[in-house]
């Protein structure tokens, strides 16, 4: 158990070494009904899973415990999403070396997890794993437990999830029990915000004044009033003698 525990938590570490960004679930909430189960993994641990199987010693859906559970979700990555668990249902806990009792009382669970996801949120079907830790209180003991599980993620929308989940729970202070949990039920994040696209700077207008419009600027025309000759700066040559009329004494009769 202890090799599948350093394994994942080696997995949860690598992905969130070299996974980049592109699909990283944003902030949001889940509500979920759940189920809890303290009668199959002490038929698990006591015969094997085999001999279950053959007996069918395992709780019916009916005879587990239901309850509510709600959820916040934060992405990490691309690959791996936190996710804190508050969830309550009233439920028969076998407390080791506690006096059995038959009645049902309120339990409380609060768990923080890493959901390994092997898609990302871009894909409508995604299967994830589950580690993490977590505490209960029953009655007036308390315990602390480690979930280790499975789930499915369905994408219904832009940020709107199916979440499924199976955790196989595992005591680690003396007033716990072993016990699966199941989930199902809706997440709802909030909407990705698109970065900023910021348009490049208009290109600038020159405007070239040309008065006279014979294709000579204003700034470079000696006679920016009449339509002139470019080899003349723009001054008028009627005769065409090559002289500028403003310098030709006979300005009509070529010399």
């Amino acid at each position: 158990m202890k090799k599948i525990m350093l394994f994942l938590a080696a997995m949860v570490c690598f992905t969130l070494a070299i996974a980049q960004n592109n699909f990283k679930k944003t902030a949001g909430f889940a509500v979920q009904f759940t189920l809890n189960d303290f009668k199959t993994p002490q038929s698990l641990r006591s015969g094997g899973v085999a001999a279950a199987i053959k007996d069918e010693d395992w709780k019916t859906m009916k005879e587990m415990s239901p309850g509510i559970a709600l959820s916040y979700l934060q992405g990490l990555s691309d690959h791996v999403d936190f996710a804190g668990t508050l969830s309550g249902s009233f439920s028969n806990v076998p407390v080791p070396n506690k006096p059995v009792n038959s009645n049902r009382y309120l339990l409380l669970e609060a768990a923080a997890t890493a959901n390994l996801k092997l898609l990302t949120d871009d894909y409508f079907f995604t299967p994830f794993l589950t580690l993490g830790v977590g505490a209960t209180k029953f009655r007036n003991y308390f315990s602390a437990f480690m979930p280790i599980g499975a789930g499915l993620q369905f994408k219904l929308g832009p940020e709107s999830f199916l979440l499924i989940n199976s955790q196989y729970r595992i005591p680690v202070t003396d007033n716990g029990a072993y016990n699966l949990y199941h989930a199902i039920g809706f997440a709802q994040t909030m909407e990705r915000k698109e970065p900023k696209v910021v348009p490049p700077p208009p290109i600038p207008v020159v405007l070239v004044l040309d008065r006279d419009n014979d294709g000579i600027p204003d700034a470079t025309d000696k006679c920016p009033d009449v339509p002139g000759l470019a080899n003349l700066m723009g001054c008028p040559d009627k005769d065409g003698d090559a002289i500028a009329d403003g310098d030709d004494k006979c300005p009509d009769v070529a010399g």
